[in-house]
């Protein structure tokens, strides 16, 4: 079996690009994980689909995976030349969570292919994962604006929200209705530095209090 050691790996549902990782992330400090050559389709499929897994496979990779001061029972780094993903399996073969890697790890486990024979992973495809083409940190911004106009409007808190309006589209308006719903249309569009202002204008309220 192959391995690639030391490298960071950053495991959610749905993975996350390496420049989209955020410093509180629950990162994981890799010393080795089994790794598999597969095709451009085959990773394709991992990276978009929930996929199972045979028990052979599982057989093969348990307990392989070694973090610092545990392992992971069912982990593995899948890489074709087009890029590489590592996968979480539970204990029936479902993929559960996936890391992408960070740009060095990726660059160093694409190197590697050329010594490796490429692996005939057996699975079957699940459903299509639903990802997100927003960046994280503008869905964590549109979310979190989107959970104080509701706030405000909830509790009539018609002083905060009329603010917050003047301040995101400089105009002022006094028909709560309308303020609402263009805030709310507006979120529904790129995050532009109109929406980072807010989104900084609000935490500072809070920190303020």
């Amino acid at each position: 079996m192959n391995f690639y050691y030391d490298l960071v790996l950053n495991f959610n549902e749905i993975p996350y690009m390496f420049y989209e990782w955020f410093a509180d992330d629950n990162v994981d400090f890799i010393k080795k994980i089994p790794l598999f050559s597969v095709s451009n389709k085959v990773l394709k499929d991992l990276v978009n689909n929930e996929i199972i897994v045979s028990k052979d496979f599982l057989d093969l990779i348990e307990n392989k995976c070694e973090l610092k001061n545990k392992t992971l029972e069912y982990a593995a780094l899948f890489a074709s030349k087009n890029g590489a993903i590592a996968i979480e399996f539970n204990d029936k073969g479902k993929s559960i969570y996936r890391s992408f890697l960070q740009v060095d790890d990726e660059i160093g486990v694409i190197e590697m292919l050329y010594t490796l024979s490429q692996f005939k992973l057996n699975y079957e495809l699940g459903e299509k994962i639903n990802t997100n083409n927003n960046l994280r940190i503008e869905n964590n911004i549109r979310n979190f604006i989107q959970m104080e106009i509701d706030s405000l409007y909830k509790k009539e808190n018609f002083d905060k929200l009329k603010y917050l309006y003047n301040e995101w589209f400089l105009k002022d308006s006094d028909n709560f209705e309308e303020i609402y719903e263009e805030m709310n249309k507006k979120l529904q569009e790129s995050i532009t530095d109109r929406e980072v202002f807010i989104y900084d204008l609000i935490r500072l309220s809070y920190n303020n209090v």
